[in-house]
């Protein structure tokens, strides 16, 4: 649970640096500043992922809130205007609470209302409820529904195409602003008047937009005016769907005991773990085919099968979700096309990108996680063995799009027009960190899939013909690795090796050389590669992508997307390495007790605590590299989020 107090909220500078984020099991969300005054074209109140038309719309924006009195009416909603904010129902502010719902409370007077917003698990609906908590009056509640009804990379401007007409339904209105858009249905628990009075709202401005060289202004259209008297114990609860919500405080009900049966069983020795296992459940969809999956971050990203992979383990097989994850690595499975899975999955069709060389390999790594954490031997040979042979097979085969084995092992990938690595960003139309030959990850993601599938092998009661090359390719990569890869000027690994030698860069990928089940160094090497990775890469958020020593270090993340993505990989803190590199650590330690006491210690920062600012109750996609080491990037990603929550399992936690 997260709060954040009276004088945070006031102060809308600070305020609108914290986001609060609610979702509902298909890749839709709702989501805002703590004051409700939006910075992002991605804030909405109901922003839904849809089948037809496909892809993520933000359809209503916000709900303009306002409580009367006689003659006067308080608003309690905060916008920023070019030059000004209006209204500032922020001075009205008492405190908000993420728990299992994000929660605002307003004081005005002896008067104290509380607002509540939760989207419904396997619906494109939002509910958002007022109750009076405190009071001598009995105020009439007004309601200005916002709607933008535009794709989420888009911004909404006044046209004359939107239909403004409304029609009743039970307790409240429909709308049908577009041809080809689904219509929005705007219900109350209980009988209102609605007041019709089409109008846009011109000119907000979203400032993070704006910090990020994008567009930063929009026009949202009010129909009209809802009214109802709000009384003590029988609070008011608004629902905008895409289908009509017929009795929105029984579902409000029905999804709060559904979120308090989930958070039962998300158990830990620690509250802020505890928390983030409940709140990794935001990462878990089906998706508009109904496949189960993961979206990657939000708000902007979809489902990637790398994220996918390494997100997994801790998000699912981590947090007693064994049956979903179950769901989730099969159905990947059954995706796998010439021995790679999809890198991505398209938001607005069914393309799927094959360009991942890392997707397909770090299957078999979240496969013997799955077993790790209590999955069964059986599931693997019956359901997953097929795509696992099929992936070893045309790697030997020579059949894997941009890839080979060399004559010594080593499995090069790509060309100088391709970034098929992680560390794939583009800046100024050209790939920002060029990997293309033998990745050391690669290599060491390559020799554990090898070492792995000969293990299912010996489980399996028939003969399997492919082990044979399988293991002579695994000895010839044994063989090879330390003396193409090692780094004697830096006593670390490479990051790359390829036909001018070695790039030297002192990069976290060599990790992964350690902290997988099968490595191919020895002791001592393990200890000197975490050394240099101490010194050059170790913060407590994580690990940079990058020495700070290295010419081309960039420790900011700011400016327009050209600029960002040029220090995305250059030097930029991920949350994500910090399970990666806490096995490692543990791994090479002579004392892992001591070495599990370094850790939580270090890593305290990550492991007990969410950002004081940015996504208030989840993990952000990266932080800078220099401290103190500001979030950045996505608000919520899933394998921030999903290796920490292992990570805090490899160090005893439960």
């Amino acid at each position: 649970m997260r709060k954040v107090q009276r004088e945070d909220c006031i102060n809308t500078e600070a305020a609108q640096r914290r986001e609060w984020l609610d979702t509902n099991g298909l890749g839709g969300y709702a989501s805002s500043t703590v004051i409700n005054c939006h910075t992002r074209k991605y804030h909405g109140m109901l922003v839904a992922a849809l089948r037809e038309p496909r892809g993520s719309f933000v359809l209503l924006s916000k709900v303009e809130a306002s409580l009367m009195h006689g003659e006067k009416e308080f608003l309690l909603s905060t916008n920023k205007y070019p030059g000004v904010y209006h209204p500032t129902g922020h001075q009205f502010f008492d405190g908000f609470e993420q728990g299992l719902t994000p929660s605002a409370t307003y004081r005005i007077g002896d008067t104290v209302v509380r607002k509540s917003t939760m989207m419904v698990h396997g619906e494109n609906s939002v509910l958002i409820c007022y109750e009076l908590l405190e009071g001598s009056i009995s105020p009439t509640l007004r309601l200005r529904p916002l709607l933008a009804y535009r794709d989420i990379h888009a911004l909404a401007h006044e046209n004359m195409h939107l239909r403004p007409k409304t029609f009743p339904v039970r307790n409240g209105r429909k709308i049908d602003p577009y041809e080809g858009m689904p219509p929005l249905y705007m219900t109350l628990n209980r009988s209102n008047e609605f007041f019709p009075g089409p109008k846009w709202y011109n000119s907000l401005e979203y400032l993070k937009e704006r910090s990020r060289g994008f567009d930063y202004h929009e026009d949202l259209f009010c129909p009209g005016v809802f009214e109802v008297v709000l009384k003590k114990g029988n609070p008011v609860v608004f629902a905008a769907s895409t289908e009509e919500v017929k009795n929105p405080e029984r579902r409000r009900k029905a999804e709060l005991a559904r979120r308090e049966e989930e958070y039962s069983r998300c158990r830990s020795n620690r509250k802020h773990v505890r928390f983030l296992k409940f709140q990794g459940r935001q990462f878990l969809v089906r998706n508009r085919d109904d496949m189960p999956s993961v979206v990657a971050g939000y708000h902007w990203f979809g489902e990637w099968g790398r994220d996918t992979m390494l997100a997994l383990p801790g998000l699912a097989f981590c947090c007693g979700r064994q049956g979903f994850g179950e769901e989730i690595i099969s159905a990947y499975a059954s995706l796998e096309r010439d021995g790679l899975l999809p890198n991505y999955l398209a938001q607005q069709s069914s393309h799927m990108a094959y360009n991942s060389v890392d997707a397909s390999l770090l299957f078999f790594w979240t496969v013997q996680q799955y077993l790790r954490f209590g999955g069964g031997m059986e599931f693997v040979q019956e359901a997953l063995y097929p795509a696992l042979h099929n992936i070893v097979a045309a790697h030997l085969e020579g059949r894997v799009p941009h890839c080979r084995v060399d004559e010594s092992g080593l499995l090069f990938a790509g060309d100088e027009n391709t970034q098929l690595t992680w560390m794939d960003a583009q800046a100024y139309g050209r790939p920002v960190t060029p990997r293309h030959g033998a990745a050391v990850e690669i290599n060491a993601l390559w020799y554990n899939a090898l070492r792995f599938f000969l293990e299912l092998t010996r489980e399996r009661d028939s003969a399997e013909a492919l082990a044979g090359r399988a293991e002579s390719a695994a000895g010839a990569l044994h063989a090879a690795f330390e003396d193409r890869f090692w780094n004697h000027e830096d006593n670390c690994l490479a990051d790359v090796v390829h036909g001018n030698g070695q790039d030297r860069s002192i990069r976290p990928n060599q990790v992964f050389a350690i902290s997988l089940p099968h490595s191919m160094l020895g002791i001592d090497r393990m200890r000197a590669v975490i050394q240099t990775v101490q010194e050059h890469l170790l913060t407590p958020f994580g690990l940079r992508t990058l020495s700070p020593r290295n010419p081309a270090y960039a420790p900011f993340y700011e400016g327009g997307p050209d600029q960002r993505d040029a220090a995305y990989h250059q030097g930029q803190v991920w949350p994500w390495l910090a399970g990666h590199f806490g096995e490692a650590f543990l791994k090479q330690a002579e004392d892992a007790t001591s070495a599990r006491k370094f850790l939580r210690d270090y890593l305290k920062p990550l492991l007990d605590a969410f950002p004081e600012e940015y996504g208030i109750a989840s993990i952000p996609e990266i932080y800078t590299g220099d401290p103190p080491h500001r979030p950045e990037g996505c608000i919520a990603q899933a394998w921030s989020v999903g290796e920490v929550i292992r990570l805090h399992r490899l160090l005893g936690g439960k």
